[in-house]
Formats: C-alpha cells, sequence, structure tokens
C-alpha cells in the first residue's frame, strides 16, 4: 500500500518542484548573467527556495497521492478481494493515516525551519550578488536601481566594465536631486568596494526643490561613485517576520516594519494549518477515491482537483479577513481547519463502514432531481428520446 501511494507522491512533488523552480529560474537567471560561477549560483538560488515550495507541494502530494491509490485499488477491485478477506476497508487504508502524521510533522518542521532560514539565505546571496556584480547586470539602454541611485548607461563595451553615455539620478533631502551626466566611465575596484569612475562628466546638484537658486551645476573630470561593497555584511536575520523561526513568530508580539501584530499572526497560523492539513487530507484522498468498481465517474478527478484548490482559497480567505475584523485570524483558520477536519473523518468513516462511496451517493442523488453527473448517459437519453 505505501509503496503504491508514494509513487504518485513523489511524482507530483518532484513535478512541482520543476515547473515552480522553472518560474523562479527566469527571475535568478538575470541575476547571475555573466558570472564565472553562475551555474552554481542558480543552484544555490534554487535551492534556498525549495523549502517554499515544498510548504505548498507536500500537502498536495500526500491528498493527490491518496486518492488516486484508492481510485486504483477500487478500480481494479482489489478493495474488494481484500474485504473478501476479511481486511475492511478503513484497515486497508490506516497506512495512509499513519503517513499523514509524519507528513504533518515533516511540513511543521518545513515551515517552521527550513523555510525561513531558506529565505534568509536567498535575500542574503541576491544581496552580496547586486553589490559585487553591478557592472554584470548592467543592461544597453535600461534603467536599473542601484540603492536610492537611478542609473542609466546607453552603451556597454564589449569587456563590460567600461561604459559610455551614462547618467546617474539620486534623490536627496527637502526634495533635492544629484544628477551626474558623463560620456564615458568604468569600474574600478579599491579591496571589495566597486565604483564607478567617471570622467569629463557634469554634476548638477538641487539641494532645495523650492529654492530655484539652489542649482549647483560644476564639470569634472574624474569622480568616483560606489556602486556596491562585495564585502558589506548582510542586515541581521529577522527584520522581515517571514524570516522568523517558527517559535519566533509565535513569541512574536510587537510590529515589524512592514507588517502588523495581526499580519504576523495570520502568517504564523496559515502555516501551521497548511502543515497539518496532512492530517486530514489522506482521510479526504481516500473518500473521494473510492467508486464503484462497475461504474467509473468521469466528474471524479475533476471535483477532487477543485475540493483541494477550495481549501487553498478558504485558507487564504480566511487569514485576510481575520486581519481585519474579530476574533482575528487565528480562530478563524483553525474553525476553518476544524471543520474540514471534522467534514473528512465523516466522510471517511461513511465511505469505510459500507454505506457506499461518496462520489456514487453525489451522482444518485443528483440523479434524483434530475441532474446526470456522467455525460455518457445524458448523450445517449437525449438521442433516445423522440
Amino acid at each position: 500500500m505505501l509503496r503504491q501511494c508514494l509513487i504518485p507522491i513523489v511524482a507530483t512533488i518532484l513535478i512541482g518542484l520543476l515547473v515552480l523552480s522553472a518560474a523562479r529560474f527566469l527571475i535568478v537567471f538575470d541575476l547571475v548573467l555573466g558570472n564565472d560561477q553562475g551555474l552554481l549560483i542558480v543552484a544555490r538560488l534554487l535551492g534556498a527556495f525549495v523549502p517554499h515550495y515544498l510548504a505548498f507541494m507536500l500537502p498536495l502530494a500526500l491528498y493527490w497521492g491518496s486518492y488516486t491509490t484508492a481510485r486504483q485499488l477500487t478500480v481494479g477491485s482489489e478493495v474488494n478481494i481484500l474485504q473478501a478477506t476479511g481486511s475492511s476497508i478503513a484497515r486497508t487504508f490506516s497506512a495512509l493515516i499513519v503517513l499523514g502524521v509524519v507528513f504533518a510533522c515533516l511540513n511543521v518542521a518545513v515551515v517552521g525551519w527550513l523555510q525561513p532560514l531558506g529565505r534568509y539565505s536567498y535575500r542574503a546571496l541576491t544581496h552580496h550578488l547586486e553589490k559585487s556584480d553591478f557592472y554584470l547586470r548592467v543592461r544597453d539602454s535600461t534603467f536599473m536601481n542601484v540603492d536610492n541611485r537611478t542609473l542609466f548607461v546607453e552603451k556597454i563595451n564589449e569587456d563590460r566594465q567600461s561604459f559610455e553615455k551614462i547618467l546617474i539620478f539620486e534623490p536627496l533631502a527637502k526634495g533635492g536631486t544629484l544628477t551626474i551626466l558623463a560620456p564615458r566611465g568604468q569600474i574600478t575596484k579599491l579591496n571589495a568596494q566597486l565604483n564607478l569612475r567617471l570622467s569629463d562628466g557634469q554634476r548638477i546638484l538641487v539641494e532645495d526643490a523650492a529654492d530655484p537658486d539652489s542649482v549647483q551645476m560644476m564639470n569634472f573630470k574624474v569622480v568616483d561613485v560606489p556602486v556596491g561593497n562585495a564585502s558589506a555584511p548582510f542586515r541581521a536575520r529577522g527584520d522581515d517576520e517571514q524570516e522568523l523561526l517558527l517559535p519566533e513568530l509565535l513569541a512574536q508580539n510587537t510590529p515589524t516594519a512592514d507588517a502588523s501584530v495581526r499580519d504576523i499572526s495570520m502568517a504564523t497560523h496559515k502555516k501551521l494549518v497548511i502543515a497539518m492539513s496532512c492530517l486530514f487530507l489522506p482521510m479526504l484522498g481516500v473518500a473521494l477515491g473510492v467508486q464503484s468498481s462497475r461504474k467509473r465517474n468521469l466528474y471524479q478527478s475533476i471535483f477532487a482537483a477543485l475540493l483541494i484548490i477550495i481549501y487553498h482559497q478558504l485558507v487564504e480567505l480566511a487569514g485576510d479577513i481575520g486581519t481585519r475584523v474579530e476574533p482575528g485570524p487565528a480562530v478563524l483558520l483553525w474553525s476553518m481547519y476544524t471543520v474540514f477536519f471534522i467534514a473528512s473523518l465523516v466522510l471517511f468513516y461513511k465511505t469505510t463502514t459500507g454505506v457506499g462511496p461518496l462520489m456514487d451517493r453525489i451522482a444518485y442523488s443528483l440523479n434524483r432531481i434530475g441532474l446526470n453527473l456522467d455525460p455518457v448517459t445524458w448523450w445517449r437519453s437525449r438521442a433516445q428520446a423522440p
């Protein structure tokens, strides 16, 4: 049973990681273009984001693996054979419940420790690349930001360390600005400090935007503009709530620069709710996957896929509403979790105690009111109608 279930689980995780990493690859590739260790840095950047993707893929893979396993066993009449030998459906799929407990513990470790550490590592490496490899990221005739400056280079020479027709714009206090124009420039290094050395240019300083007489213009032969420091340490971990470990998040009772206390509470409990969903998703997957071996419901897989999407959207909605209204995000998130947990438990019990497959009961109920889930049967009835 476990071996049969692990195959779709592993396949779902690998496919999901490949798809999500491909999207992230397009973002990180621009950071390392031209770097001598480009592939190694790309691998490190993508590796730092793997825990973030695993947090979503583990519950999804567990749910879909449980569903496909239950569906295959019932379609192949293997469940009927096991029942004939005296093994109940609940006992047959009990290994999936144990697997859900293991996945829940694993996912708590991912969202509580690996995900924030990976996010911080990604930002630290990105910061290092932006500071040390400024000249590799410059593009012809493209505006780019370097710290609080905006830089424009019309032409990059083949060595990628010398440029032509450069514009640097920097906002100052009181609405003032500093603009530097130069026909040429090149990168110089002093220890780990990167400087853009400009030649034969003009410097325009506006000290106060409200005072038109505060404009100063000066021509220069050579001026160095700092554009990065590869040895400058990255900020300490924890300035962003997404970088806090689970114990730190639970103990956080003060707002940060980007998030209120309610936002932090919402993020914390949303992570826990998604992680602990592994406890009931196998039961829900089995309840949806068990079906009559004599008749296949064409809408079963569609309904199973839509249900997990609906659940995820409800988690997001409960978190967003909880940050705005009482009683808060924690109560709303865990209330919704409890509803799904109890519903999954009830459906699993009814499906495994001889009441009948869930989808067959739904189809029967809809047939009684004139709706048919089977398009083939509906088309045949239409064709036979006079």
